[in-house]
């Protein structure tokens, strides 16, 4: 692999990365996802463009699998995969998905000015 990616980009991308699994997301995983963009000194808006332009395009069709993967994946399979490999200009998929997938950033945007509140 000739592309190097910081800390900070594994870091996030295996945060965002627990939205795409096959299992209930609990509150815990949006506060974690939360706290790893702040420690990433990522905007809310940087974030949401990893999500939807970079991890979304390789990550969603574990959604649409009977039997998804829900253990999560390696940060070495990650550095394979991420970011996609063309960054789409709009957002596709089942609308099924796409809707949870905003209910869930959504979510992650509540935790987030949650822990910022004091700051």
């Amino acid at each position: 692999m000739n592309r190097m990616i910081n800390e900070d980009k594994l870091k996030i991308w295996r945060a965002l990365s627990d939205l795409f699994l096959d299992t209930e997301i609990e509150d815990y995983v949006f506060r974690y996802i939360a706290r790893t963009v702040s420690e990433c000194g990522l905007s809310l808006r940087e974030a949401e463009d990893i999500l939807w332009y970079e991890v979304y395009p390789v990550l969603e069709g574990n959604l649409r699998c009977v039997a998804g993967e829900w253990q999560g994946w390696s940060d070495d399979w990650l550095l394979q995969n991420l970011p996609a490999r063309v960054r789409p200009n709009a957002i596709h998929g089942h609308p099924a998905i796409i809707k949870e997938v905003k209910g869930c950033w959504q979510k992650v945007i509540e935790a987030y000015n949650s822990q910022n509140k004091d700051l």
